[in-house]
């Protein structure tokens, strides 16, 4: 027994042109509207200062964190190896700055200890960074 009736002809065409179109508008539309920010991996809780400024050209960065450990630009590097690594840095990258983004809580002498590192590994010009004022 057969109780369905034999179609004719062709079955339902679900035409998905329209459809793409809008999704690829949707997609540029949101591509052009977001903003990305550069946020760095280390998590760090920077100093307020009230003549802080926000600098454009950053030159690589040095982070330390709140027990001591250092990354240079995103990436850990050991005490040991840290001043043969930056004087590599300079020696191919030519620059002679570097920003330091030390935590509020990290010790004042691993922080003048890593501006020594860096000014033996050839770095003249060390920027410290800080957290602009709460109403700024």
């Amino acid at each position: 027994m057969n109780f369905r009736s034999e179609k004719k002809g062709r079955g339902l065409i679900i035409n998905v042109t329209s459809l793409i179109d809008v999704m690829f508008l949707l997609l540029i539309f949101f591509m052009v509207t977001s903003t990305f920010r550069n946020q760095p991996a280390v998590n760090l809780v920077l100093p307020r200062s009230a003549t802080a400024t926000e600098t454009v050209d950053t030159p690589s960065v040095l982070y330390l964190t709140n027990d001591g450990r250092t990354f240079l630009n995103d990436a850990e590097v050991g005490e040991s190896r840290l001043q043969s690594i930056l004087e590599q840095l300079h020696a191919t990258s030519g620059e002679d700055r570097m920003v330091l983004r030390a935590d509020e809580q990290a010790s004042h002498g691993d922080v003048v200890r890593l501006i020594d590192t860096l000014k033996k590994s050839g770095f003249t010009r060390v920027s410290l960074s800080a957290r602009l004022p709460a109403g700024r």
